[in-house]
């Protein structure tokens, strides 16, 4: 056991020892004592120094609970402490590891047993800037993490040797100061504080390994590459297919060839017969050779031929082909979902294929019409007509059947909108409406009833707190309203009016469930809105058939045994001044517009998004816990039609399934 490891274990001994102590025994006599009581007596003379030791070992065991993070905090602002090397050590030869053995070589390593060589191998000593050239695919960053592992060992051997650091300049933007993201960069993803990260770059501490300059848009990539040059950093390595490197002042170019037929056969008969497709498919069709120039192509090409002959369709098209009709999980529904996974990754430029929503505005325009039509024409009218006629049952049992009549005719006076939109399926949609009705239902009904019990409970204390709350409530609702101080006080007169004549108890009731209702009214209706101008799409008012949801709400009221009172006044009077906030919170909501807009995705990606990701990811269509193997893969999904290749998926799918099908199954 080292030195550190024994002194946390022996921390960890006395944290226990005094704790303990501290709260099973010292506490319990000195509250014992604080309330009247007597020390024990086995303390006898020992007794007076109870108090010192309450508070001497409280602090010990206060000082030892934080030892590791005050210590890790004095470490952190020390940029030449020891263990700052040590943990950003850990920590990239961890990522490094991990990049390794998700990506597509090595699966091939698993499945298949070879790998294709890249080379040439870079050098460890860097006097300049280098930069590795190559097509796409070519095995560029197989260069860069062998590189860094490379570079690793000998800084764990050698103190004063730098350490290498892989960064994705994919996560760069423009507006960005490069110098403060790369330190983020660093601090997010090595634990290696700001303070650090820029003491050991001015002293030249660190390899840096770029990778992701091609995600770049031209014009960045030209502006990232002079951050880099100001960086003044000679031990820097970057990978490019471009040929923007020319704008760094002094760099040695390292270009990775493609591959060579002999190399190909040569991988070929060493997998055996698991590639004999692949072997017959390169006699009859000599042009496919200038698509396996790169270790990419070959390696999804080998991935799916790996489990018998397939009809040749092109590398990408083949490789998503073979590996999908493979999978448990419907063709169409893997297709649509990598390809909205991978449209987002290319917006966000990176690789990732997200188990959880992005925000809207990354992924909004990318659903299609059907699905806006059912949320827009089905889910939210359906949504509206639940909250009505929820509103109208909890007014209809708590104040009357006539408070609930008024209340379903105010519903009309509801701002709310309809959409114009191309008309989809309605047997699709009906779902989706019962789906809003349900859920505009529970949601409205909860909090009028939540609000009627608020009311109630206030009209049960002196009545000058409830005529306060009216009055003071009043009065924000209707110069929120109006604006007008004048006008505002003038509306407030009518509450009072009322609660002058009958009291202020039915109005306080009738002002909880209508503020509840209204409240909820309006941020839904502000949500849809703010979604709505995500999609840049023109609405128009309408919807005007609230009363008929509201006047079905009345009747069930009155078949759950509501009754008409024959004063009604106070009640009305507090529900139409609580409605009256709706068009006041009738804004656009960030988060409400994102929980709303989550249910546009559904279409592109399901529920049971886990379960299509470790399919994708079982069939190698994905990598490196949901990650796509390579941009090249990423973009061709993107630009894919999901309906055509769903198509050809099927068709492999039942060829594979055929008592006659080709070659063994996966």
């Amino acid at each position: 056991m080292d030195a550190r490891r024994l002194g946390r274990t022996t921390r960890l001994v006395a944290l226990i020892a005094v704790g303990g102590v501290t709260g099973l025994v010292l506490v319990p006599v000195a509250i014992n004592a604080a309330t009247g009581g007597s020390a024990l007596p086995v303390l006898g003379p020992h007794a007076r120094w109870l108090w010192p030791a309450l508070v001497v070992l409280s602090a010990l065991t206060a000082c030892l609970a934080a030892w590791d993070r005050l210590g890790a905090l004095l470490v952190r602002r020390r940029p030449a402490h020891p263990a700052n090397r040590r943990v950003a050590l850990d920590r990239v030869e961890r990522y490094v590891r991990d990049r390794v053995d998700g990506s597509l070589a090595e699966q091939l390593r698993l499945k298949l047993g070879v790998v294709p060589r890249v080379g040439p191998r870079l050098s460890t000593r860097l006097r300049n800037p280098v930069v590795v050239t190559g097509e796409p695919g070519a095995g560029k960053t197989t260069l860069l993490l062998e590189l860094a592992e490379a570079l690793l060992a000998r800084a764990a051997l050698d103190p004063v040797r730098p350490i290498p650091v892989v960064v994705d300049l994919g996560g760069w933007r423009r507006d960005d100061d490069f110098g403060r993201w790369l330190l983020g960069v660093l601090a997010d993803r090595y634990r290696i504080a700001p303070r650090v990260g820029r003491a050991w770059l001015r002293e030249r501490n660190l390899v840096l390994l770029f990778d992701g300059l091609d995600d770049l848009a031209p014009a960045d990539r030209v502006e990232c590459l002079a951050w880099i040059t100001a960086l003044n950093v000679p031990q820097v390595v970057l990978c490019t297919a471009s040929d923007e490197h020319e704008h760094l002042p002094r760099y040695d170019v390292v270009p990775v060839e493609p591959l060579s037929r002999t190399v190909v056969q040569e991988l070929i008969a060493a997998c055996g017969p698991r590639l004999d497709g692949l072997h017959d498919e390169l006699e009859k069709n000599p042009d496919l050779w200038d698509e396996l120039r790169t270790p990419l192509a070959f390696g999804l090409l080998a991935l799916a031929y790996r489990a018998g002959r397939a009809e040749y369709r092109g590398v990408l098209d083949t490789y998503v082909v073979e590996s999908a009709a493979r999978g448990a999980v419907r063709p169409e529904r893997t297709v649509r979902a990598l390809r909205f996974l991978a449209r987002i990754a290319r917006r966000k430029r990176d690789l990732v294929a997200r188990s959880r929503l992005p925000a809207r505005h990354v992924w909004l325009d990318f659903v299609g019409p059907e699905v806006v039509w059912r949320m827009f024409r089905r889910a939210a009218p359906g949504a509206l007509a639940g909250a009505a006629a929820a509103l109208c049952f909890v007014v209809g049992l708590r104040l009357g059947l006539v408070a609930a009549g008024v209340a379903a005719v105010a519903t009309v006076l509801v701002p709310h909108s309809t959409f114009r939109v191309t008309r989809g399926d309605p047997r699709r949609g009906n779902l989706w409406a019962a789906t809003g009705f349900v859920a505009g239902a529970v949601v409205t009904g909860g909090v009028a009833l939540l609000g009627g019990v608020i009311g109630t409970q206030i009209a049960r204390w002196p009545w000058a707190v409830g005529f306060g709350v009216v009055v003071v409530v009043s009065l924000v609702v209707a110069y929120g309203t109006t604006r007008d101080r004048y006008l505002a006080v003038a509306c407030e007169l009518v509450p009072i009016g009322v609660m002058a004549v009958v009291g202020p108890a039915e109005v306080v009731a009738g002002l909880g469930i209508g503020l509840g209702a209204g409240a909820v009214a309006g941020a839904f209706v502000g949500g849809l809105r703010e979604v709505w101008s995500g999609l840049r799409v023109r609405p128009a008012t309408g919807l005007r058939w609230l009363p008929a949801a509201g006047a079905a709400g009345v009747g069930l009221a009155a078949l759950a045994g509501a009754g008409v009172r024959p004063s009604a006044l106070g009640a009305v009077t507090g529900v139409l001044v609580g409605l009256a906030v709706t068009p006041i919170l009738n804004r656009p909501f960030h988060l409400v517009a994102e929980l709303l807009a989550r249910p546009l995705a559904l279409d592109e990606f399901p529920l049971r998004r886990k379960a299509v990701l470790q399919s994708a990811r079982d069939r190698v269509l994905l990598v490196d816990e949901h990650r796509f193997p390579h941009d090249v893969v990423r973009d061709h999904l993107a630009e894919c039609d999901p309906a055509e290749l769903a198509a050809s998926v099927e068709h492999r799918r039942a060829a594979l399934s055929a008592p006659t099908g080709s070659g063994p199954r996966a």
